[in-house]
């Protein structure tokens, strides 16, 4: 039943997106198709394991089933069976009821996930003839933001300052609350240091400083940068997090759940994961 629940929730989760992609602004839309992109990826995928998955089932369970067979013949004709034989016998039927319970969830599963998908990719296509060609342009703004002119003096110290200094300069700005100096370190950092591990990380504070004072729009927009840029960040989960809270804050309750849910279903076993499910109890219980 908690398949059958989880399963659901991830296919309302995802016609929801759907929804609010067709409803947003133009560059909006366009980073959060990029956004469902990928998880129509990661759908193929799970359906792809699940098949597998349904296939290796299958054949245990019609070994269990001749087991069965077998184990029935033998206690037919045997009259003097030992009492370990027949507990043999017994056990056999709760194996096979088992696995065949496991069978029909993960049928079940597959079926779900096949559904979903179809969905998905039926709504996405719709969308294709009026995102090509730009979402390739959404991600430009993004390497590189436009700053206000800076003299050829401050221009000089920035590229001798190490791509690990400036960070921490930034981050330390962050921690004593001077947040606009803090996005502005950090967009420099992004400038300066575009393809260094750190970059998911100063796009991820750019959002939280925006957060901390209260600007959640901007906030959102920093998050779905870093979703899109940088896929396979440690910050990822963190974003998705603080994206939902960035809705919450809104007051966007249908948004703020959709990007919750979508965090459990996808990384069911971060520290993240857990906070954002108890915000959905929290919001469902409004």
């Amino acid at each position: 039943m908690k398949s059958r629940t989880l399963f659901f929730a991830l296919f309302s989760l995802l016609l929801f997106s759907l929804v609010f992609l067709s409803a947003d602004t133009d560059d909006q839309s366009k980073k959060t198709y990029e956004l469902m992109y990928q998880d129509i990826q990661a759908l193929r995928l799970q359906v792809a394991e699940l098949s597998t998955l349904v296939k290796q089932n299958t054949v245990e369970l019609k070994e269990i089933k001749d087991q069965v067979r077998i184990f029935n013949d033998l206690l037919r004709k045997s009259q003097a069976a030992d009492e370990s034989f027949r507990t043999e016998i017994n056990n056999i039927p709760v194996q096979y009821q088992k696995v065949n319970s496991k069978l029909e969830e993960m049928q079940f599963q597959l079926s779900a996930l096949q559904d979903i998908l179809q969905a998905v990719q039926s709504l996405s296509d719709e969308l294709k003839p009026g995102q090509k060609g730009s979402s390739k342009s959404s991600k430009q703004p993004t390497a590189k933001k436009p700053e206000a002119p800076a003299s050829p003096a401050t221009q000089t110290a920035v590229v001798t300052i190490p791509a690990q200094e400036m960070y921490n300069n930034a981050y330390s700005d962050y921690l004593k609350g001077n947040y606009d100096l803090a996005i502005e370190s950090f967009k420099l950092f992004l400038e300066q240091y575009p393809a260094t591990p750190l970059a998911d990380n100063a796009l991820y504070w750019i959002g939280e400083c925006y957060y901390s004072q209260g600007k959640y729009a901007e906030a959102i927009e920093s998050f779905n940068d870093l979703l899109l840029n940088y896929p396979n960040g440690d910050k990822v989960p963190a974003a998705y997090l603080k994206k939902g809270m960035s809705f919450v804050q809104q007051g966007k309750k249908d948004e703020a759940l959709a990007t919750f849910k979508l965090l459990v279903s996808k990384y069911p076993q971060q520290e993240e994961a857990r906070l954002a499910q108890q915000k959905i109890n929290e919001l469902v219980g409004k």
